[in-house]
């Protein structure tokens, strides 16, 4: 077991305990902010995971021709288009290349395919108005950082013909940064439509393998499938658990330490709780986005594109299915990735100085 999966049931654990002792830890709220992510969870992922595996499992052949005829890998495509936990890990899984199982099943589905099939459509329903402009100029950056930690793991992994297989997400980068800095509006509605659309495939999917489990006789997928994509959930779900239990413990235990950051950085406290939240899950933070200064913002936004969900149900999820080595990728490419989109925002943030203790105010 994975060192930080152990510390997240420990938590999950102690958390368990206090809602026994009726919240004499005072740890009962987050404890059950985690609990009530298991029914999210398992509509976003159960139905993706069956259904995917399936599908690829009875067209084995077919993908297996695409690949030999193509020198780009069909990986790179999901894995920029999927989260991992919406069936992008179980798709490229499914192709057989283990060359790039953890670089496309892992490490681009948790960076640029969670961003566009997941965050994107959620934030952006979610925030005012007079918010989108600095969270979409603050993902820009977080997208620019991208390609730089992509090049430095597919080095680190040896993936073949690196730069043609690298070429298509360089190019998506490009176009989706131009995208939102020519015609912001236009943007939106694409990939918010994109993201309402893969929410309505994940809702049918999971009906499909509800009607799976009353009823044998249907193709869709297997009951052992659904077995495995149940147990799965429900690791994810102590993660979530133990995470938002940590994040609370830091919130209540250095409120003071929190100011000295944001003195540094140059935003408020808002701003930097709302980071802190992201390593568990980026939802957290939407709550505190309107608080925040407008370099808090964009931080958070680059931040959220490869550093959100790192110590969160995510990391539950591919904790899950690859092995320790994986986990550490998984865990350093997100956090540096992340850091390296704040470094961003620190270097080309130019605004007007204004006192943290105003802000704070």
């Amino acid at each position: 077991m994975n060192f930080f999966i152990l510390i997240m049931l420990i938590l999950c654990l102690i958390g368990l305990i206090d809602k026994i002792l009726n919240n004499k830890l005072g740890l009962v709220a987050a404890f059950d902010k985690g609990m009530d992510s298991m029914g999210g969870i398992a509509m976003s992922m159960i139905g993706f995971y069956c259904i995917a595996i399936t599908l690829i499992q009875n067209n084995v052949d077919v993908i297996t021709k695409i690949s030999a005829d193509s020198s780009l890998d069909p990986s790179i495509v999901i894995g920029s288009i999927l989260a991992p936990d919406m069936g992008g890990f179980s798709i490229v899984s499914g192709l057989g290349n283990s060359t790039f199982l953890i670089f496309s099943g892992v490490i681009l589905t948790a960076t640029l395919g969670q961003t566009i099939s997941f965050q994107l459509p959620i934030f952006l329903a979610s925030l005012k108005k007079e918010d989108l402009n600095p969270f979409i100029s603050g993902l820009v950056y977080g997208i620019l950082s991208l390609p730089i930690i992509l090049v430095a793991v597919a080095w680190y992994l040896q993936i073949p013909n690196l730069l043609i297989n690298l070429l298509p997400i360089i190019i998506l980068c490009v176009i989706l940064v131009i995208a939102l800095y020519v015609s912001y509006d236009k943007t939106i509605f694409v990939l918010t439509l994109f993201g309402y659309l893969i929410r309505i495939i994940s809702i049918l999917l999971f009906g499909m393998v509800v009607l799976q489990l009353f009823f044998d006789t249907l193709p869709f997928t297997t009951t052992a499938l659904i077995s495995d994509a149940m147990v799965i959930v429900l690791r994810m779900c102590i993660v979530v658990c133990g995470s938002m239990i940590l994040s609370d413990l830091i919130i209540k235990r250095f409120s003071r330490m929190i100011f000295m950051i944001g003195q540094k950085l140059g935003v408020n406290s808002a701003s930097v709780i709302g980071l802190l939240l992201s390593l568990g899950t980026s939802i957290a933070m939407i709550p505190l986005f309107s608080q925040m200064d407008r370099k808090g913002k964009m931080m958070n936004a680059a931040f959220s594109v490869s550093g959100a969900y790192v110590l969160g149900g995510q990391l539950g999820f591919i904790s899950s299915v690859v092995d320790g080595n994986g986990v550490i990728i998984y865990m350093i490419s997100k956090i540096i990735a992340g850091l390296l989109a704040i470094v961003f925002v620190l270097i080309f943030y130019r605004e007007e100085k204004v006192s943290v203790d105003a802000m704070e105010k």
